[in-house]
């Protein structure tokens, strides 16, 4: 567990320090924790408490062909979910795991675990409780395009959040 956090923190402060800009693809429809809203709809610390829908996808991490790694561009919507998290303890967060159709039906269904499980990993090293996550992966079972192509795959190779009371 000690190696984990020391891996996943040396690993954001290497992303950290990089002055490439990361494109980012809209690859469907989320909503994302604006850190920016009025003062009147924030808590304290900044995070939006109104905006959670709970049973509707909240954010979805994409992954790199048979990859359960997260990339750069998912940490800061992981950053504000953690502190979501963190202020407002009566929501369960779901991280549902997802592969895209290459690889067997059972190698598929364990890397749909593994990157739900490197999303809880990475929340639970920001201080996010255990208690509060649930993780499961469906494998191939659930693709949003079902099309047989790489741009159908890359929307398939995902983590979905949800928040369940």
């Amino acid at each position: 567990m000690k190696n984990t956090l020391i891996s996943i923190l040396s690993i954001f402060f290497i992303f950290a320090c990089s002055s490439t800009p990361v494109e980012k693809v809209d690859v469907q429809e989320t909503k994302t924790v604006d850190l920016t809203a009025s003062k009147e709809q924030t808590s304290d610390d900044g995070v939006v408490m109104n905006s959670v829908d709970v049973g509707e996808a909240y954010v979805t991490i994409l992954f790199d062909y048979d990859d359960e790694t997260l990339r750069e561009d998912s940490l800061e919507e992981l950053f504000s979910i953690s502190r979501l998290m963190k202020s407002n303890s009566k929501y369960t967060l779901l991280i549902e795991g997802h592969a895209d159709e290459r690889g067997t039906r059972e190698y598929n269904l364990a890397l749909s675990e593994r990157r739900a499980k490197a999303v809880e990993d990475f929340l639970t090293a920001t201080g996010v409780s255990s208690f509060n996550i649930e993780v499961v992966g469906y494998g191939e079972e659930m693709p949003v395009d079902a099309k047989s192509n790489e741009s159908a795959w890359s929307k398939n190779r995902r983590a979905e959040l949800f928040f369940i009371k």
